[in-house]
């Protein structure tokens, strides 16, 4: 790793580490970005205020996608060439379990009750997050590789493929044990095609789907979670590739084959400028602090070079303190639980 601490700038790279980055996933609670590691098979925890690697630790083969338990305690890992889903003990920074699941593992996510599921290269699955046995139907969907998101209450999934024309983003009602299928993206028109990237905003109001052929042309829709209408789209230019927030979610950074990084308005669309990074980031996140952008690049042609390194990026920007994942998830639980015990008479209103 090398990192610069003099007075920074926006657009400055403050760090830089040596390896490629499949996935990166944020704990603000502990100030931790974690970052999945294929040629390592290891998942890489950073401390986002030092900027200074905390462990690596094994948890299987290509690991990809993560997702943290409610409580914060575990980080489960979808490794992408078997079938397994790693445990890491966030504390201990430990593997210490392994779930066994059917198919090669893409993306996992967390569910109200701790569930997991799971998206494998052939399905959609419902696992327990102690043994991994299913525990419910598969969700309905035409998998083909992609990623998964799900809403700060945990009530909503949403499951995007990637390299497919036309390109399909799904929602579900995941509240019960059996998924419900509340809405998928229209072929045609606007649903763009060759799926990249999704990604929701931290209050779970807004969602965007990257997809290399655009939406509205060569840009990326911002759908409003609540009837899943497009507000507006950022306009990329040729070819759209990722997308992130800011942890206020005033801001997106994204991606297309430009060598930079893009930052928009997310209420106008308007531009905010942009930064050069030297080749085109293949992942991206942001710090809870607003501060720090986190861009993988992961040498292909529109690199400078073939070797993948970490590029960590002055902002410009430190936003006020958001409420922590964790928070978010007790107080929508609880609340949803008062709510069910006053219908059926059990709570007093």
């Amino acid at each position: 790793m090398s990192a610069q601490d003099s007075q920074a700038y926006a657009g400055e790279t403050l760090a830089t580490f040596d390896f490629s980055v499949s996935r990166f996933l944020m704990n603000p609670a502990t100030h931790t970005m974690y970052a999945s590691v294929p040629s390592l098979n290891s998942v890489v925890a950073i401390d986002t205020q030092s900027l200074a690697i905390l462990a690596t630790t094994f948890v299987g083969s290509n690991p990809t996608g993560m997702a943290l338990s409610n409580d914060g305690s575990r980080l489960y890992v979808a490794n992408s060439s078997s079938s397994f889903v790693g445990v890491m003990d966030t504390q201990s920074n430990q593997l210490v379990n392994s779930l066994a699941v059917s198919g090669s593992v893409r993306d996992v996510e967390v569910g109200r009750d701790g569930r997991l599921y799971v998206l494998t290269d052939s399905s959609l699955t419902q696992h327990d997050p102690e043994t991994g046995a299913s525990i419910g139907p598969n969700v309905p969907a035409h998998v083909y590789g992609g990623e998964l998101a799900i809403s700060p209450d945990k009530n909503t999934l949403y499951y995007a493929d990637y390299g497919l024309s036309p390109a399909s983003l799904y929602k579900y009602d995941v509240s019960g044990n059996t998924p419900q299928l509340l809405w998928e993206s229209p072929h045609g028109g606007t649903s763009g095609s060759n799926g990249q990237d999704l990604a929701i905003s931290h209050d779970g109001s807004f969602i965007s789907y990257a997809a290399g052929a655009g939406q509205i042309g060569y840009s990326i829709a911002k759908y409003r979670t609540s009837d899943m209408q497009i507000e507006g789209s950022f306009n990329t230019g040729a070819y759209p590739r990722e997308i992130t927030f800011s942890p206020d979610d005033a801001v997106a950074y994204t991606v297309n084959t430009s060598g930079n990084v893009k930052m928009w308005d997310t209420q106008t669309f308007l531009s905010l400028g942009q930064f050069s990074i030297g080749g085109e980031a293949s992942e991206l996140a942001v710090d809870g602090s607003g501060r720090y952008l986190f861009a993988a690049l992961n040498g292909n042609y529109w690199n400078a070079d073939d070797t993948g390194r970490l590029l960590v990026i002055d902002t410009g920007r430190l936003v006020a303190a958001v409420p922590e994942p964790s928070s978010v998830i007790l107080l929508s639980m609880g609340l949803a639980a008062i709510a069910y015990g006053r219908r059926r008479g059990l709570v007093a209103g």
